[in-house]
Parts: C-alpha cells; sequence; structure tokens
C-alpha cells in the first residue's frame, strides 16, 4: 500500500483471490481482519512508513497467504485412514510469496495456484452449474418408496420427468413431452442417470436410484468441493504420460500428451481389502507371471483348501515351495512353504502384470475373470487392480521401444515362461478417489463412496460461512484526488 492505494499487483492478486468461490473455496474467508500493532511492527521491522499503509499491507499479506494456504490443501488426508497416502505437495507460503514478490510475477505465482489439469478445469464448471441450480431453488424429493416403470402413469412420473430435467438427463424437447407417462424416452434418462452414479443402468425407477435423485444439490456441491480439494493434493505436472486408475468409478485411464490414450474398466479392491490410495512409478513388465500368493490368502484361503484335498494344487496350477524347489504337499505340514500359480491362462494375474514398487504389494494385472467387468460396481480384488484390456495396456506402456511390436507382446503373454522386462523409462501410476469427475461436455458423474472416503474426510471440509463474499479492497480508500485550483497560490 502506498497513501492508502493498492499497487497494480495488489488489485491484480486481489481479483485473483475474489473468485476464490469458483475454486471450491469459501470466499468469506479471505475478509480483510484486525492485525494486532505488534503485527505491525514485526511486519515491517519496526518502521512502517505509514500506519495506516501498514496495517492495509500486512491484511493483505494475510488474506493472500490464506488464499495461497486452502489451494495447498484444507486438511490432511490421512484422515481417511492408512489406505490414504496421497499428500498435498509441500509449499512453504513465505518464502514463495517474497521470492514472487522479488521477481515481479506475483500476479502469475498467484494465477498458477490452482491446478491446470483440464479435469479440475471440467470440475470447476460442473460447480457452477450446481450451484445455480442451488439458487433456483434445488430439486423436491421424490417418495422414498416409488418404484416407476415403463408404462407407468401419474402425477409421480410427471415429477420424475421435472427431476431428471434438472440435472439434463432428459433433453428439453422430451422433458416437455408426455408429462405423466413412463415412456421410452424417459426410460433413457432414467438410465443416463444410473449410468451417471455407477448403478445398474435398466431404465427401472427403484428405491436405490430413487435414493441417489434425493440426495440434495447443497449436498452434491459439498461432495464437487472435496474433489476439488482432492485434485489440489495431486502433483502440478503428473508427467507427460502416466496412468490414472480412479477406484470408485473403476476406471483406468492412461494419459499421453494431456489426452487420454487408453482407457479400461478395472476390478479394485473390497471394502475390506480396500486399493490404496497413493502414486508411485511404474518400473517393471512381467510377462506370463507366476502369482506369488500373497501370506494372508494362502493361510486364510488355500492351505486349507489343501489340506482338505491334495488335488486343489493341480486343479488351479498351483505349487508349493520351499527356497527354489518345488515341494510335495506333505511339505505343507512342516511349514516353512510358499505357495504360487504357475503361468498360464487360468493364472489370477492373467497373462501379464505391471509393477510399481510400493509398501502395499499393489500392482496392475489381468484376470480369467472377466465376467466380472461387466458389473456396475466391481470392488473384488484383495487390493490389486485388475485391468479389462491388458493387451492393450502393455502396448501402450511399451509404445516407445519400437521391438515390442503387437505380435511380440501377444508371443511374450502367451509364452508360460515368466519374463521380466525394465522399462527404459519409469512411468507414473496414480491411484485415486474421486467420487465426482466431470467431463468436458458437461456431464458430471457421482460415484458411490465405496471404502467411505468421502465420509471420512467432509467432516473435515470447512463449513460454509455465513457470511458472503466481499471485495477485498473494498475497505482500502482510494487516493484523495485533488482539485488543482485548490492547491494553487
Amino acid at each position: 500500500m502506498t497513501a492508502g492505494r493498492a499497487s497494480a499487483e495488489a488489485e491484480a492478486v486481489a481479483r485473483i483471490v475474489e473468485r476464490a468461490e469458483g475454486e471450491g473455496l469459501d470466499g468469506a474467508r479471505y475478509r480483510l481482519e484486525p492485525v494486532s500493532p505488534r503485527a505491525v511492527t514485526a511486519a515491517f521491522n519496526g518502521a512502517p512508513a505509514s500506519e495506516a499503509d501498514a496495517v492495509q499491507d500486512v491484511q493483505l499479506t494475510y488474506v493472500f497467504l490464506r488464499y495461497a494456504a486452502d489451494l495447498s490443501g484444507r486438511f490432511d488426508p490421512k484422515a481417511a485412514g492408512p489406505f490414504w497416502l496421497t499428500r498435498p505437495p509441500p509449499r512453504d507460503l513465505v518464502p514463495w510469496l517474497e521470492q514472487s514478490l522479488q521477481s515481479g510475477r506475483i500476479v502469475a505465482a498467484f494465477a498458477a495456484l490452482s491446478p491446470a489439469h483440464a479435469a479440475y478445469g471440467d470440475l470447476k464448471a460442473a460447480l457452477a452449474r450446481y450451484r445455480e441450480i442451488a439458487h433456483q431453488g434445488g430439486w423436491a424429493a421424490l417418495p422414498p418408496r416409488l418404484a416407476l416403470r415403463r408404462g407407468s402413469r401419474g402425477l409421480q412420473v410427471a415429477a420424475l420427468r421435472t427431476r431428471l430435467a434438472m440435472e439434463g438427463d432428459l433433453p428439453a424437447p422430451t422433458a416437455s413431452g408426455p408429462a405423466d407417462t413412463y415412456d421410452s424416452a424417459l426410460a433413457e434418462g432414467v438410465k443416463r442417470f444410473e449410468q451417471r452414479h455407477g448403478l445398474v443402468a435398466d431404465g427401472v425407477l427403484d428405491a436405490v436410484t430413487v435414493a441417489a435423485l434425493n440426495v440434495p444439490v447443497e449436498e452434491r456441491i459439498r461432495q464437487i468441493e472435496l474433489n476439488l480439494e482432492r485434485w489440489r493434493w495431486l502433483p502440478a505436472d503428473l508427467g507427460r504420460r502416466y496412468v490414472m486408475v480412479n477406484v470408485p468409478s473403476f476406471q483406468l485411464a492412461a494419459h499421453e500428451d494431456g489426452r487420454p490414450a487408453v482407457a479400461m474398466k478395472v476390478v479394485t479392491g473390497k471394502p475390506d481389502s480396500p486399493t490404496p490410495v497413493f502414486g508411485d512409478e511404474m518400473t517393471t513388465v512381467v510377462f506370463s507371471p507366476y502369482w506369488n500368493v500373497p501370506p494372508t490368502i494362502a493361510e486364510d484361503e488355500i492351505f486349507p483348501a489343501v489340506l482338505r484335498d491334495s488335488s486343489y494344487l493341480l486343479r488351479n496350477d498351483l505349487e508349493l515351495v520351499r527356497g527354489t524347489q518345488v515341494v510335495g504337499p506333505a511339505a505343507l505340514r512342516r511349514g516353512g512353504v510358499q505357495i504360487r500359480q504357475r503361468p498360464g491362462t487360468r493364472n489370477s494375474l492373467g497373462l501379464v502384470k505391471l509393477v510399481f514398487p510400493n509398501p502395499f504389494g499393489v500392482y496392475l494385472h489381468g484376470t480369467p475373470a472377466s465376467a466380472l467387468f461387466a458389473r456396475p460396481s466391481r470392488a473384488f480384488s484383495h487390493g490389486c487392480v485388475r485391468v479389462e484390456k491388458p493387451f492393450e495396456l502393455a502396448r501402450w506402456v511399451l509404445g516407445g521401444m519400437p521391438q515390442w511390436t503387437p505380435s511380440a507382446i501377444q508371443a511374450a503373454m502367451r509364452s508360460g515362461r515368466e519374463r521380466q522386462l525394465a522399462l527404459p523409462e519409469p512411468i507414473p501410476v496414480y491411484i485415486t478417489y474421486l467420487t465426482v469427475q466431470a467431463s468436458h461436455d458437461g456431464t458430471v458423474f457421482f460415484w458411490p463412496d465405496v471404502y467411505g472416503h468421502d465420509a471420512a474426510q467432509m467432516p473435515l471440509m470447512p463449513a460454509p460461512s455465513s457470511l458472503p463474499p466481499a471485495p477485498i479492497l473494498a475497505a482500502v480508500p482510494p487516493r484523495p484526488v485533488l482539485d488543482p485550483a485548490a492547491t494553487s497560490n
């Protein structure tokens, strides 16, 4: 501040901060607040240019740093439990602010705080849209026991039609069609809603679909805000080539140069053996892998079956190993053995696994149980991620290695001999937990909270303020404009 007027840089940063609501933040947190004389003296080493300017400088600094801190993550995600390892990128804000001021890039530095990922921008657009729905009064709840199907008629059908139109699941012309009849167009609208919410998409209105329809728009807004927060916990630069698995949607996408190159369904961990949320680097592709059965699975599931029926090993392509030697079932009673499944089409890892070393022993792999990919909810594994299209994923991973042609990959996968291939460059892998996603065309997906992370983290989100946002510089008086005639002698 100089003579009561903010600098051009301070005004530009203030305009950025005043748009905090669009980032899913509470704009009321960035009001100018009283500061103590001691804080002012400390900030200016005891010698401020003027008391008013000094106070306003400190106030603006507090506001700007609070905004920067909030865009760096407002709470520690580890509150979701030990299976959430993603952490906000560390940022020492005071030196960052000082360096930005000294370099003359303060405005660019604040503009760059918001994640630049396209998915984050699409989610911000969804937030604005749902806030507008809330501003218009939101949607009315349907009777919780309502059950409708094609051919049903009545006022509740008309209410359903109105409800679906509010989120765009019914095109406008259809929404004004035969309002009281559950026709094929309405069934398609219900099916679209079910698909967007990870439900069985059969176009039949049952209790599960009604429950999703009846979630208040205010709760949907909070879900969007929480998932914007989760994007802020990810690195600003995900890499030129990377793989992202999203657990709630049971989807994997391999990205290259900012665009998805390969996409597929996945199977993730059961709620009692959840796939952890973390990031690491893929370093190795293993063709025709052995499955080294984890001790807990071996002890709880396989060893008892072998003791009951020794033919269980042969029937499931399993073998017992002590050290490097394959041993017979009799060795099981003496202990000290491990169990593994031989390579082949029946192997639980399929024909290829993709390894990104981590403390959980989680990796990507194929599976012979392809029928599970037809289900909308696919939390069935012991924690690893089963991929729907292992060949396509391996081909993309090895895309920079010309010797690994599609036929060479297929041959290695079906060789029946394990082969490990080190990647020349590691590929980042991100296991995420995004319960709300938005596409560039405006479609918004609300996925089930399969592991309860939303329920654990939502209470940690700052509660919305009862105060409306206010212009940051509104309380700063403008520099007086002097009348030249009044100052002449």
